[in-house]
């Protein structure tokens, strides 16, 4: 019983810590303005996305209490824990290449990383590289939030 109430208990914080965190982003999404001129405006998809974050984190919160988001495992280990940590590094690899070389560069090489386990190696750079050119596309041209083609070395 005291082992259940303990994992029930780590759901109810994980879902108030990102309560607490879309919370946060949803007050400083009411920065930016919700519509503009041509239709929906920059803080249109942060105020809706963080606003969504909110009530999933309570739903998930009211399933902790009713025990039902309660695992066996205390802590991700073996495949999972690698997993993991493959895809936070591989986001800092991204971070780190984006400020070096912008966002194509940096967006390919990302989208390689992730997808070369899972595809062979030919579909892994078309993928990788269709999907930079389109997020690249849809930023610049249909949101207007422009991502910078080149970083500091190039």
């Amino acid at each position: 019983m005291n082992s259940i109430m303990s994992k029930n208990r780590s759901g109810i914080w994980a879902g108030a810590v990102i309560f607490l965190l879309a919370l946060f982003l949803f007050v400083m999404s009411l920065q930016y303005n919700y519509s503009g001129a041509l239709g929906l405006g920059p803080g249109f998809f942060p105020t809706w996305l963080s606003g969504i974050l909110m009530v999933l984190s309570i739903w998930y919160i009211f399933e902790s209490v009713k025990g039902k988001n309660a695992s066996s495992e205390s802590w991700p280990t073996g495949r999972t824990l690698k997993d993991i940590l493959f895809i936070i590094i591989s986001l800092v690899l991204f971070i780190l290449l984006f400020s070096l070389f912008g966002f194509l560069l940096a967006g390919f090489i990302f989208l390689v990383i992730l997808f070369y386990k899972e595809y062979r190696w030919y579909t892994t750079i078309l993928m990788s590289a269709g999907i930079t050119v389109l997020f690249y596309w849809l930023f610049n041209s249909v949101l207007q939030v422009y991502l910078p083609l080149s970083g500091v070395l190039f």
